[in-house]
């Protein structure tokens, strides 16, 4: 149920935003792309593991349409790389290979901080697809995926450092969701902390 209250109260920004990127009606039009890499986190339960691997490298690209000083559609693809965790059952070594990759779309809004740097805050949606593969002597022997719908939080600073060119440190957060053994669902987060650049034309 959250998820669809915090998909309802960005739906409207986040439409008209996506909207005037697409017709170009902009005032102040202001493309851009970027791309993006750090260390990534999945907040996975590691109870009863003999080991839980939380953090791997994770990469971002984006782009985006700025349409006022202060407000940008934005759309990006974010692989979160993998989580892998390892149990003994029945006397076998089983390994666990979780992985999480998303399509976002956002409403940037960009505050000016001090000369040629601006804070950014993001808010949208993010299409998650999240598969879970346990494997045995290197073979898979089960896999589990879901494609989700989650809400999408993001953080960032931007530096200009030329008129079009800029550098970007940024945290990005969404949800992770797959089917339980008991026929429910279990979610995790999500979060990568990247620095890139990015090119505006």
């Amino acid at each position: 149920m959250k998820k669809y209250i915090a998909f309802g109260a960005a739906a409207p920004l986040l439409v008209a935003t996506l909207l005037a990127t697409l017709t170009g009606t902009a005032v102040a039009a202001d493309s851009y792309v970027g791309f993006g890499a750090g260390a990534s986190r999945f907040n996975v339960d590691c109870a009863g593991l003999n080991r839980c691997d939380k953090t791997d490298v994770g990469v971002k690209f984006f782009g985006g349409y700025r349409y006022t000083p202060m407000i940008a559609g934005e759309l990006a693809y974010i692989d979160f790389g993998k989580s892998k965790s390892t149990a003994t059952q029945n006397g076998f070594q089983l390994e666990g290979v979780l992985k999480s990759h998303a399509l976002v779309a956002d409403v940037a809004l960009r505050l000016p901080l001090m000369t040629a740097v601006d804070g950014i805050a993001r808010v949208g949606v993010a299409r998650v697809r999240s598969s879970l593969d346990q494997r045995a002597d290197g073979q898979v022997i089960a896999s589990n995926a879901r494609t989700s719908v989650q809400p999408y939080l993001g953080l960032g600073l931007q530096y200009a450092v030329q008129k079009n060119i800029s550098v970007d440190v940024g945290l990005d957060m969404t949800r992770a969701k797959l089917s339980s053994d008991t026929g429910g669902s279990t979610t995790s987060a999500l979060r990568l902390l990247n620095a890139g650049v990015s090119y505006g034309f």
